[in-house]
């Protein structure tokens, strides 16, 4: 057989050479398909070029003994992607146990999560507005000194009141005090100014503050198990929502039930609302039931899940859910005495509510019956709380009373009648509507007042005269009349006398809202018309220090002064009987009063009008009135609002300091300057027989609607309230 030729290669610059053969590619493993028909395969990846052409499946499938096969690099990666998948999730679960761990051992409780689908993780904008900074920077070379915490508090407020009261007990004492350094208020500021309060650097480890302590890493989505979270849903929708109705029950109903049943995915928004409803469901729970620092304490977990979940949602405000949900923390600030932040956090609505036009009826008409219902409510939720938080602050409301021109809510939210309401029957959420509207109408008078009797509260205009103060009084009395007629059916004025009458077993719901509806709005109700009348107590107050009211105006005093003195007496004395009576019941009754935080402002508020009282009626008063009530008699209420307090709420530090400084307010009151303040512990941390301390709470209080300046010890020992040479 003739050997093959070798192949011929041209020498030399002949362009007819022919060129070099190409040796063939080697292929390291050929696919299944190929090697079944026996066929060459040119190895290309996914598909080789025959599998493609005959639209055949392409799979390579290495031998078991092979020892030379070339590994692809995206097969390389989307192994080291599963690895670092799993790695991440070992992660997570450590973490979970942690916190499970941590959990346990406090005493929290354990929180299961819900299969909510989640969000791609982001860290909010705002983590916390409380948050506290280190005290060293990142090059370790700057020391934060002492902060200061300013606030204003104006006219209406419980401080600004107690100026005047503690400045005239503190002229009339025959002892001498010994003054102490504190932060100047100017002379004269006595209707409002600023309070400055120095806190240590922070972080502190002093003091535990519940809303300040920095954010732990825990999972914000979790949620109790779903049989606790649907009890507390149902116990918003049965207390907070039923008083203040801008979150309509069936579409945020609907709305939980597909998320647990369904496992679909929810917005950050609408479980930030979830949570401040859980937090409220706590916070406000009726003392029978567990410690308020539990309460609080499980109430606040709530409330950071919240945070960090619509930290950067709550600053664009750009949803009705994100108004709602700042109104709810809102109104769990005014429970946790941070007067700073509720404040803020009440500006914040205010502002989304305007952005989304809420308070417009042109913004309004392109959404549904029910849309343009709810948007309504919200609005008015936005006002009630603004002049909630004017009259206790003692600062310009944040909305003019000629802003608030839309209708009053109605119960045809659909547009077709009334609808039937999960949770409370029909009837129930009727009178819900009925008292949101005449707490509305109310509430309006507040506003008149604070223009009228206490110049909105800017601390610019001078005092008014008696004269013009019992004109002003004379015109919103007329209101309140017309306003009490007009009261729906179910919802009246209730005295303590009908609800003595009530022991017994407990009423059907309809008739035990229809009763706690009528206790709360009474408390509203008593509450301003004290606040209506004060300025006159105010200037017998004044008349008993230095003197600052001429002869003419004591005169006129004596003659007009008489009527708005006995009202406030009236009504104070009936705000701490309806209180004292619902506390000191065991059944059902205890569930009449609303927030714990309000009980507290209207018992606190009316004792301490009474002690302003007592001590202008005393023997040798430059304005001495009579009253048609016995003095030792009125002397009995003060006590009777310290017992009221004692069992309002249990392990409550709020309360406890409230009380504490009323009873040795009492105490200075009704010593008549016979041994000054030398035997009520001027100069001493007060603490009481529980261990108590009232200047360091462990909540860390900061001022707010009840406090005075700093505590009461050094309000009374400040120069400023000093008498002058």
């Amino acid at each position: 057989m003739e050997p093959p030729k070798r192949p011929t290669y041209a020498h030399g610059n002949n362009d007819n050479a022919s060129e070099p053969t190409a040796k063939r590619r080697r292929i390291s493993l050929a696919c299944h398909a190929c090697r079944t028909r026996k066929s060459k395969c040119d190895g290309s990846r996914p598909r080789c070029a025959a599998c493609t052409h005959l639209e055949l499946e392409c799979i390579y499938t290495p031998s078991n003994t092979s020892t030379n096969v070339i590994v692809q690099k995206d097969y390389l990666q989307s192994l080291e992607s599963r690895i670092m998948t799993l790695e991440e999730s070992l992660h997570t679960v450590k973490d979970h146990m942690s916190e499970l761990s941590h959990q346990v051992h406090g005493g929290t409780g354990v929180n299961n999560s819900l299969n909510v689908a989640r969000e791609p993780s982001q860290r909010p904008a705002l983590a916390n507005i409380a948050d506290i900074e280190d005290s060293v920077d990142a090059m370790g070379t700057v020391v934060f000194a002492d902060e200061e915490d300013c606030g204003f508090f104006g006219p209406s407020s419980n401080i600004a009141f107690l100026r005047h009261l503690s400045r005239a007990v503190s002229y009339n004492a025959s002892s001498p005090m010994v003054t102490t350094a504190s932060p100047s208020i100017g002379k004269g500021s006595l209707d409002g100014g600023f309070i400055n309060v120095s806190r240590p650097p922070s972080p502190g480890s002093d003091v535990i503050d519940l809303t300040s302590r920095k954010q732990k890493e825990t999972d914000i989505f979790a949620l109790p198990p779903p049989q606790e979270t649907s009890r507390l849903v149902h116990k918003y929708f049965n207390d907070t929502g039923l008083l203040f109705p801008y979150v309509y029950p069936p579409s945020f109903l609907e709305t939980y039930r597909s998320m647990t049943e369904n496992h679909c995915k929810v917005r950050r928004t609408w479980l930030g609302l979830l949570n401040m409803m859980l937090a409220m469901a706590n916070i406000t729970a009726a003392p029978n039931g567990e410690p308020a620092n539990q309460r609080i304490i499980a109430a606040d977990v709530f409330y950071k899940r919240a945070l960090n979940l619509c930290g950067n949602e709550m600053l664009r405000g750009t949803t009705l859910e994100v108004v709602q949900y700042l109104l709810l923390m809102g109104q769990y600030m005014q429970g946790t005495q941070k007067s700073v932040q509720a404040w803020t956090v009440h500006g914040l609505a205010v502002k989304a509510a305007l952005q989304l036009g809420l308070h417009s009826k042109d913004a309004s008409r392109v959404f549904s019956p029910q849309e343009k219902e709810i948007r309504k409510r919200t609005w008015f939720g936005c006002v009630v709380l603004d002049r909630t938080l004017s009259m206790t602050l003692g600062r310009p409301p944040a909305i003019p009373d000629s802003f608030v021109r839309l209708d009053l809510p109605t119960n045809n939210i659909n547009g077709d009648g009334p609808t039937q309401m999960p949770i409370v029957d029909s009837t129930t959420f009727q009178m819900s509507v009925d008292f949101f509207n005449s707490t509305i109408l109310l509430y309006k008078q507040l506003f008149v007042i604070v223009d009228l009797l206490y110049g909105q509260n800017l601390g610019c205009d001078p005092p008014l005269t008696v004269s013009q103060s019992v004109g002003h009084i004379l015109s919103v009395e007329q209101q309140f009349v017309v306003w009490e007629r007009s009261l729906p059916q179910n919802i009246d004025i209730v005295t303590v006398n009908r609800i003595r009458e009530g022991n017994g077993d407990m009423p059907d719901p309809p008739q035990f809202h229809s009763l706690k509806f009528s206790v709360i709005l009474t408390l509203r109700y008593l509450h301003l018309r004290i606040l209506l009348h004060r300025p006159i107590l105010t200037k017998f107050i004044d008349a008993c220090g230095k003197g600052s009211i001429d002869d003419h105006e004591k005169s006129l005093l004596q003659q007009i002064g008489s009527n708005s003195m006995q009202i406030c007496m009236e009504c104070a004395m009936s705000i701490i009987d309806i209180i004292h009576e619902i506390v000191h019941s065991s059944g059902w009754q205890k569930g009449l009063l609303g927030a714990w935080w309000f009980s507290l402002h209207y018992t606190f508020h009316s004792a301490c009008v009474l002690l302003g009282m007592i001590w202008v009626v005393r023997d040798g008063s430059p304005a001495k009135i009579l009253l048609s009530y016995d003095i030792d008699k009125l002397n009995i209420y003060p006590k009777q609002a310290v017992a009221a307090l004692y069992k309002l709420d249990c392990g409550n530090h709020i309360v406890d300091r409230c009380r504490y400084y009323l009873e040795q307010f009492n105490d200075a009151v009704n010593l008549r300057g016979e041994a000054g303040f030398a035997n009520i512990g001027i100069g001493s941390d007060p603490v009481d027989s529980s261990g108590f301390n009232a200047n360091t709470s462990p909540l860390g209080l900061e001022f707010g609607e009840f406090m005075m300046d700093g505590n009461l010890w050094t309000l009374l020992n400040r120069p400023d309230f000093l008498p002058s040479e």
